[in-house]
């Protein structure tokens, strides 16, 4: 008698959490192939550590602005490109890519795996949950294991200059350094010089 009452308890709840998950996703919206320019920005976000307040997005994207977007997994090596290319360019945001995910996933377990990716830089780190910034930039793929990086050019127009990935399980530590920096030499080697010049 009991084993069956776990078990209609187990199988409430797992449809109970599959039902939540799918009523609380929301579709991806069509993304428009067009030039992306720096005018057509959001005009606020959210910062990672900040979730509660927005910010004025042209003051953390600006030209000579390179954006760094990772999907999850891809989000570990966020700080190694930060130190990699921090030479080249003072102007770097990160961007959280989590606007697939379900409002629960984002509230918790996302915005908690940003905050612990971020350690301590002081370069932006905008939690996109809305997908604003995604859509903004016309990133069509939400794979984990992907990550884009994109130029703010001089003439206000954003370009994306490199699309990578890294293996399953980076985030757990399964890529090495030497790893890491090898993946990321194609887009360091496609960033100019000092902030553009």
């Amino acid at each position: 008698m009991k084993k069956t009452s776990i078990l209609k308890l187990i199988l409430l709840s797992v449809v109970f959490l599959v039902g939540l998950t799918y009523l609380t996703v929301e579709p991806p919206k069509k993304i428009e192939n067009k030039d992306i320019l720096l005018k057509d920005l959001p005009k606020t976000v959210n910062l990672v550590g900040y979730e509660d307040r927005e910010f004025n997005t042209n003051s953390i994207i600006k030209e000579n602005t390179i954006i760094f977007v990772g999907n999850f997994e891809s989000l570990a090596i966020a700080n190694d490109f930060i130190e990699l290319i921090k030479g080249k360019r003072s102007n770097i945001v990160i961007v959280s890519n989590i606007s697939d995910a379900p409002w629960f996933i984002k509230k918790w377990q996302a915005n908690k795996k940003s905050l612990e990716l971020r350690g301590d830089t002081d370069i932006p780190w905008i939690y996109d949950k809305d997908g604003s910034i995604r859509y903004f930039l016309q990133i069509k793929s939400t794979d984990p294991l992907k990550y884009t990086v994109f130029e703010v050019l001089k003439d206000k127009n954003v370009k994306k200059i490199h699309q990578g990935s890294v293996i399953k399980g980076t985030i757990d530590g399964k890529m090495s350094k030497e790893d890491i920096k090898k993946e990321l030499s194609d887009v360091l080697n496609k960033i100019g010089d000092k902030d553009g010049k």
